[in-house]
């Protein structure tokens, strides 16, 4: 059987370390265990961006504001002035989040929402901010049924949708029987999303082993 740990080490090691702010960023959250992308996650944001060239971005899942930065820098490299709104819950990683934009956004191009993140999308109005280009979902899991009924009205015909950590750890490929007891309701919660968004017509969708498994929707 393959060991898909060694794949994603071989495979991280062809991939460039960030420098300066970004570096410190990153590995700072690394060390405290507070979830930021993984490499491969990024790379393929990275590729993304690049081939899609997006401006317009909804990042649902803020934390410290690295990924929202990392994207910022992707569409600069396009020649493309960022507009990134990004929603976060935890009071103090959104604190930090705005420490760090104010550090690194000199421009305001990221602007962060506070509070539930699917109350905050079902409050967005699309003559107020629009439809986003490209949206990148990395919250609460056991939401992503809500998050991405959301993602479609803010979408127009093109947006990509980027699902990070699909997997679970792991657990998805797990019987539900196998799975502790307090992580079924995700366990479960989480295969029927993926059903869904395999089998939802608006969406052309690919479900991908990058990472902990990302799912990208194109909508139609």
């Amino acid at each position: 059987m393959t060991d898909f740990s060694r794949i994603n080490t071989f495979l991280e090691a062809f991939i460039s370390d960030d420098k300066g702010e970004m570096q410190n960023i990153y590995l700072d959250a690394k060390e405290r265990g507070i979830p930021v992308v993984r490499k491969n996650t990024k790379e393929l944001l990275k590729l993304l961006i690049l081939i899609a060239k997006p401006v317009k971005v909804l990042e649902v899942g803020t934390a410290v504001g690295y990924s929202a930065l990392f994207m910022k820098g992707i569409i600069e490299e396009n020649g493309f002035k960022p507009d990134i709104v990004t929603l976060e819950l935890d009071e103090d990683r959104a604190n930090e989040a705005e420490t760090n934009f104010e550090r690194n956004d000199k421009e305001g191009c990221i602007k962060l929402l506070r509070g539930d993140a699917y109350k905050l999308m079902q409050e967005m109005d699309s003559n107020e901010y629009g439809c986003f280009d490209m949206i990148f979902i990395d919250a609460a899991k056991a939401q992503y049924t809500n998050y991405m009924k959301e993602a479609v009205r803010l979408s127009h015909k093109g947006t990509i949708i980027v699902m990070d950590n699909i997997f679970l750890d792991g657990e998805i490929f797990e019987s539900h029987f196998l799975v502790e007891k307090r992580d079924r309701t995700v366990h479960d919660k989480m295969r029927s999303f993926l059903d869904e968004i395999k089998s939802d017509e608006r969406l052309e969708t690919v479900i991908l082993s990058v990472g902990d498994g990302m799912a990208v929707s194109v909508v139609k």
